[in-house]
């Protein structure tokens, strides 16, 4: 029984770290763009991402350059924790 929960919390995270993941792109698209900042999806995504851009910037404001690092570091914990973590919690899960 613990085998089939963890394969469904490995699945869960998956889906929420694919969310999170379309929502950093948008937020990029959207900074590119300058878009209207009182358009409710924009400032939907922009309340969804910018706390967990707020504490990566903590670490990546000091990177000379013009850009914005936090969503990049982002992707890559999000790629490294479906990498690692979602992927162990699938193998655990039953093998059909």
């Amino acid at each position: 029984m613990s085998e089939l929960m963890m394969n469904g919390l490995g699945s869960v995270l998956n889906m929420i770290l694919n969310v999170l993941q379309m929502l950093v792109f948008v937020s990029v698209f959207i900074s590119l763009l300058g878009a209207d900042p009182s358009n409710p999806i924009v400032n939907f995504v922009e309340r969804t991402t910018e706390p967990v851009y707020r504490h990566i910037r903590q670490f990546t404001r000091n990177i000379p350059g013009p850009f914005d690092w936090a969503p990049f570091v982002v992707l890559l914990i999000i790629v490294f924790v479906q990498k690692t973590l979602v992927t162990w919690l699938l193998i655990r899960g039953p093998v059909a």
